[in-house]
């Protein structure tokens, strides 16, 4: 039994988790438009009204598909990083957890397109988005904050908008990989995105504190 939980707890937590891996199978292969609750609760044996005692709706479903998995990947990425790594070692290592499910789990991909499709479609679509894009560059924001104070960031990078810099690189790429798997190998690509990021990050002040030390 999980700690802290009764076991009807237990029960409950583990019919929800259920249904979440139900309905990302299902939304990855149908897509969000055409899959139905009734194909969802079919897929992991439950009733409809089990369904509904812990999500109101599909649309409640999809969205927190979205946003557990963003926060299950921020918190595997932030275990990945050590005070002790150098920035670029650091920077590779965000980047490769950003592509660690895209790369070993083939249902996620066609779910993210799903998700940028959603976001262009309707307004709880970008709210979504809009919500994942907060939660990972606040993330990344409070990292390079940390990095800035340790003197690895040079002082007059504003860490939100380098934040937000690095997730366009990384979404932009993650996207011509998705429809272009063929010219597109993450392996190639995420030694440059780093030295990129870093190259940005650093600029200017290694030569700065020469300069001041004159």
């Amino acid at each position: 039994m999980a700690r802290g939980l009764t076991l009807p707890q237990q029960r409950k937590e583990e019919t929800r988790g259920r249904i979440l891996e139900a309905a990302y199978r299902v939304f990855a292969r149908r897509g969000y438009e055409a899959a139905t609750v009734e194909e969802i609760t079919a897929e992991c044996g439950i009733a409809k009204g089990a369904l509904y005692s812990h999500f109101a709706s599909k649309q409640e479903l999809f969205r927190t598909i979205l946003v557990e998995h963003v926060r299950h990947r921020a918190g595997e990425t932030a275990a990945r990083l050590d005070p002790g790594l150098s920035l670029r070692e650091s920077m590779l290592r965000i980047i490769e957890a950003s592509w660690a499910t895209c790369r070993t789990d083939p249902v996620w991909s066609p779910l993210v397109m799903e998700f940028w499709a959603l976001a262009g479609r309707n307004e709880w679509g970008r709210e979504a988005v809009a919500e994942m894009f907060d939660h990972c560059s606040t993330a990344l924001a409070r990292f390079l904050s940390g990095a800035q104070h340790a003197g690895l960031v040079r002082s007059d990078v504003d860490v939100h908008r380098a934040a937000r810099l690095l997730l366009a690189l990384n979404d932009g790429l993650v996207l011509q990989w998705q429809t272009q798997p063929d010219k597109v190998d993450p392996e190639e690509f995420l030694g440059p995105m780093a030295d990129m990021v870093t190259g940005y990050l650093t600029a200017g002040r290694q030569g700065a504190s020469v300069a001041r030390s004159e």
